[in-house]
């Protein structure tokens, strides 16, 4: 089959929630839309200097957001990034901080000087992240160990610990949002990408573990979908076609509460969000979005085999 035969949407559709999916801004998430409104809101991107977390900033300056921290292991990384912010909305403020999310005193550091500068913090986007696995596709007992574990430390220890500080120096504020960025790598299984896979599936648990202990925070898990001009792996570059600015408008919307009835779990910037607000009720009592155990139903009477 040749490129001309293959749909691009194949793989958005077969991980599509609404009937209706896009692939771009349309004026439901779009930061200016005033329903999205960010005026007065403080927000943290961690991994900004390049990649998603540098290229969704502009979305919420373009919300009217009053302050953006910006964090990366080197503090001058950002500075193409507060460019980027300043175009979009001269208004708004910037801290940039040098932060590597897997060092406990450099994240208490981190949310320390945003406290310091801004007083607040209502969004924390936990953007960093690494996949060491890279295209050969190692299996385990091929990968170097350290860099297997590295994929963990980073995007499991760096969320972990962005939460933890977050909830430990500005509290679990009904009007905070926190947001992983997760991958749709999570929901698969396939040979030479553990470490990368098991890592992103771990911090969706973490997410839903954030619902349940601290209600009154929204947290969410978000899949940017395939992201054109960032996804790496040869084989998807023909799906490619979300935009990053589409993975922008969707943080902003997540924080305005209008998503409040399917926080907890793991969404995609490519589902519908009116379809989502409109069946907000069905999706949070039925757990659509949650992870589950078994795919088999389990009960007193054990499972229906055969039927």
């Amino acid at each position: 089959m040749g490129s001309a035969d293959v749909d691009p949407d194949l793989y958005t559709k077969m991980q599509n929630l609404t009937s209706t999916y896009h692939r771009d801004v349309y004026p439901a998430v779009s930061p200016t839309n005033p329903s999205n409104s960010a005026a007065g809101k403080v927000v943290l991107i961690t991994g900004a200097s390049r990649g998603i977390g540098k290229a969704i900033a502009p979305s919420w300056a373009a919300a009217g957001a009053s302050g953006i921290a910006l964090c990366s292991r080197k503090a001058e990384d950002l500075t193409s990034t507060i460019e980027d912010i300043k175009a979009a909305n001269p208004k708004t403020e910037t801290l940039a901080v040098s932060c590597d999310v897997t060092q406990d005193a450099q994240v208490a550091s981190l949310f320390a000087q945003i406290q310091q500068k801004f007083g607040k913090l209502d969004v924390v986007i936990a953007n960093a992240g690494v996949g060491n696995q890279g295209s050969a596709f190692p299996k385990i007992g091929e990968m170097d160990p350290h860099a297997w574990w590295n994929d963990m430390q980073v995007n499991v220890r760096g969320v972990h610990l962005t939460a933890h500080h977050y909830i430990r120096t500005f509290g679990p504020s009904p009007s905070g949002t926190f947001i992983n960025m997760t991958s749709s790598a999570a929901t698969i299984v396939i040979p030479g990408i553990s470490s990368y896979n098991m890592s992103k599936d771990a911090c969706i648990r973490l997410v839903e573990f954030l619902d349940v202990e601290y209600p009154e925070l929204r947290a969410f898990s978000l899949n940017p979908g395939i992201v054109k001009g960032i996804a790496k792996m040869e084989a998807y570059q023909p799906f490619a076609l979300d935009t990053v600015e589409l993975t922008g408008a969707f943080t902003v919307w997540l924080s305005s509460g209008r998503a409040d009835k399917i926080r907890g779990g793991y969404v995609s910037v490519n589902w519908d969000v009116e379809e989502l607000e409109r069946h907000g009720e069905e999706i949070r009592e039925k757990g659509l979005l949650k992870s589950k155990f078994l795919a088999g139903v389990l009960g007193p009477q054990g499972y229906a085999f055969g039927k």
